[in-house]
């Protein structure tokens, strides 16, 4: 009769212990948020979804897996953020911190054990000993029961320690997410001046050929040694290998393009070159202020995020000071308690706690470590913004420089087309040659491809400014969630 209100006592204190834990628990795990990737418009009907699903994905891009389909820049961002071997190592990490946060969400539970013991005398000296109990001698399956409870304060912060992480891997994902739509625009850029390269080059061709014909034309009148032809023939299969050369290279950046968006190099990968553009359009970096961008960028936040999780491990460090607590329940009687010889043995109920007397300064040192850890934190902090500044400043300065050989290389085309258009007048009046009106016009060719790739040079630095500003993130990203941090 007296063993049934132990044991009623014991379920309603294990009630009571469950109930408080799964609560904290629960209340921890509904404030649990953490920031997602936002989504762009055609990314809100289905974030994440596999390129396998191809119905879902012809929602979001329509027309994805048409032979013909012309990728354009917003495109190319999609798939590459459904598949790009790029963002692989992030996307996992990513997944692997939630997994671990709510691994650790769970820890505040107690863990209990079921513990099973076999006894059997070894020796059996008492065995002929009057007023000895009848099993002995015989084998005794003993059940009994344990509960582990974890450190309040320790588990507490290893959980605020996980969300962190969990953040920061989303910081270091949207990080890696950006700089694959940075490369895409500048593929996506020197291909387009390399159509334009390419184009007025193919019209410098035609200049090889009608110089051939004229310097044979002369050799007959003038019964030359046929260096003129050589040398027109030789120019002109210069111009030939100058255009081989410039397919190859949009060659090797569509190749680059499809490594970016994991598709297989032989495929064929129709892309719209000039749909990148837009991005340009609206972007003036003379009007921002590099701390203003500074504090919008993923590299302040993951480095906030540094600092808060040295506080957190500043914090478990001092919780290892608390003491561990068990519960146990099995048939050990306390000292002073022997079971009877006779009769039924009793259960007890044995609750533990266990306190750290000496510890040779082993939880000291964890605490000072975690401490110099924060303040190697805060320096680096104040490395990377001093750093940024830096950065901005040469970002700026290419800009600039970038903007003053354009207008040089203008100045030039102006000059060399104006020249044309003279010796050509000339021509047709019939006080110039035409190998010096010829002549003339492959400068201006010269010219204008000088100016093609000083203009891509001039927006590939704005398009890094931009980038550095984390204004070209934020156009397929949204701003980082900071409050979360």
């Amino acid at each position: 009769m007296s063993k049934l209100p132990s044991l009623s006592i014991f379920q309603a204190l294990m009630l009571v212990i469950l109930t408080f834990f799964l609560g904290a628990c629960a209340s921890q795990k509904a404030s649990m948020k953490s920031p997602e990737l936002p989504a762009k418009h055609w990314l809100e009907a289905v974030p994440g979804v596999p390129v396998e699903s191809k119905s879902k994905l012809d929602t979001a891009v329509k027309n994805l897996y048409d032979p013909v389909k012309k990728f354009t820049f917003e495109d190319s961002v999609y798939l590459a953020i459904q598949q790009s071997p790029m963002l692989v190592n992030s996307a996992v990490n990513l997944e692997i911190k939630r997994l671990a946060m709510t691994d650790s969400a769970w820890r505040y539970l107690p863990e209990p054990h079921l513990t099973l013991t076999v006894t059997n005398n070894l020796t059996r000296y008492n065995e002929d000993t009057r007023y000895v109990s009848g099993d002995y001698g015989r084998t005794k399956f003993d059940v009994g029961f344990r509960c582990d409870f974890p450190n309040p304060f320790g588990t507490y912060f290893e959980n605020k320690i996980q969300n962190a992480l969990t953040n920061m891997a989303i910081s270091t994902h949207r990080k890696a997410v950006g700089e694959t739509v940075y490369n895409i625009a500048k593929i996506y850029m020197r291909l387009q001046a390399l159509n334009e390269i390419l184009e007025t080059k193919k019209s410098v061709l035609p200049l090889g050929q009608q110089m051939k014909k004229f310097w044979q034309q002369v050799e007959v009148v003038e019964g030359r040694q046929g260096v003129q032809l050589n040398l027109a023939d030789q120019h002109t299969r210069e111009l030939e290998l100058t255009v081989e050369k410039t397919q190859m290279e949009m060659t090797m950046e569509k190749t680059r393009l499809k490594i970016i968006l994991g598709v297989e190099a032989h495929h064929r990968l129709n892309v719209d070159e000039h749909s990148a553009n837009y991005i340009l359009t609206t972007f003036n970096g003379h009007n921002l202020f590099w701390n203003d961008r500074w504090s919008a960028t993923e590299d302040d936040l993951l480095l906030r995020g540094q600092v808060k999780l040295a506080d957190y491990n500043i914090l478990v460090a001092w919780a290892q000071y608390m003491p561990q607590m068990s519960l146990e329940v099995n048939k050990v009687p306390p000292a002073g308690q022997a079971q009877p010889t006779g009769g039924q043995e009793d259960t007890f109920l044995h609750l533990k706690f266990d306190f750290p007397l000496i510890d040779w300064g082993h939880r000291y040192r964890g605490v000072q470590t975690a401490r110099m850890q924060k303040a190697q934190a805060f320096h680096e902090m104040a490395r990377k913004r001093t750093e940024y500044s830096n950065r901005w400043l040469q970002a700026e300065q290419a800009v600039a420089l970038a903007e003053n050989k354009l207008k040089i290389a203008q100045t030039q085309l102006t000059t060399a087309e104006l020249q044309y258009k003279e010796a050509e007048i000339s021509f047709r009046e019939g006080t110039e040659e035409l190998p010096v009106v010829t002549n003339l016009k492959e400068q201006m060719g010269n010219a204008k491809i000088n100016y093609i790739e000083a203009e891509l040079e001039y927006k590939l630095a704005q398009l890094q400014w931009m980038y550095l500003a984390n204004l070209l993130q934020e156009r397929f990203l949204g701003l980082p969630l900071k409050n979360l941090m």
